[in-house]
């Protein structure tokens, strides 16, 4: 089973334009880039997304959210911060208290919810360990009553933990590295990485391989990239509807 993202943008964009007509002003999004490849293609999509939803995209006015691009380091108000990604920001999610939902993450989680998969006791392994995907991730789990089991590319024994493991999470950054071997054929494979090889981009999973013995997986791409920069407008209208 292909978890294809592009049906889950589509409901997704429905739900913020439902939320957008609540608000009777046009809301203002910041968006600092490095200016990297990869911010480019990203800013692409937030910017494309903000026409259709109606939000304004500045640079340097003052804005309703911000959010920084790449490896640029900004200092950003924490109710700003509509990444969710500032120190308090992930604190108050440690809590089970989040003011704003990670993108990515919660993206990730948004895909296995809408195809129907619950994460409710189930053993979710977790490959990568970063501050803008694995750790959060890993706490929007525990907030689903899952079992995450956070994994890097340093971990001993890491078949073993994806193979025995209902949901894997790969977010290592390597690139078509997880063949069969990694899992069985019971897995639900959530590919979030975004590796830019040869003039393509790919994911961690070997997909080829893969899609066709585990019990579902999502591409790359077309899979939870296409719902990440979604989230940041959640994030923004639910920040103005409710402070």
């Amino acid at each position: 089973m292909i978890l294809d993202g592009k049906v889950v943008e589509q409901a997704y964009l429905e739900e913020l334009l439902s939320l957008r007509r609540g608000i009777n002003f046009k809301p203002r999004l910041k968006v600092l880039s490095d200016g990297s490849e990869d911010s480019r293609i990203y800013e692409r999509s937030i910017r494309r997304i903000a026409e259709r939803l109606e939000v304004e995209v500045v640079e340097d006015e003052e804005a309703d959210g911000i959010i920084s691009l790449g490896k640029r380091e900004v200092e950003i108000p924490p109710e700003l911060d509509i990444e969710g990604l500032s120190p308090e920001n992930l604190g108050l999610l440690v809590h089970g208290k989040p003011r704003f939902f990670p993108p990515t993450p919660y993206a990730a989680i948004k895909i296995l919810e809408f195809y129907g998969f619950n994460l409710e006791g189930k053993t979710c392994a977790i490959v990568g360990r970063s501050v803008r995907v694995g750790k959060p991730l890993s706490l929007l789990v525990l907030m689903k009553n899952g079992t995450p089991i956070i994994a890097h590319t340093k971990t001993q024994s890491l078949m073993s933990i994806t193979r025995q493991s209902d949901f894997v999470f790969l977010c290592a950054g390597i690139g078509e590295h997880f063949g069969r071997e990694y899992f069985n054929e019971r897995s639900v494979v959530v590919d979030i990485s975004t590796v830019y090889r040869d003039g393509k981009i790919i994911g961690d999973a070997k997909f080829g391989e893969v899609k066709d013995f585990v019990r579902a997986i999502t591409p790359v791409p077309g899979g939870v990239g296409r719902i990440t920069p979604l989230v940041l407008f959640e994030n923004l209208f639910r920040k103005i509807l409710h402070g």
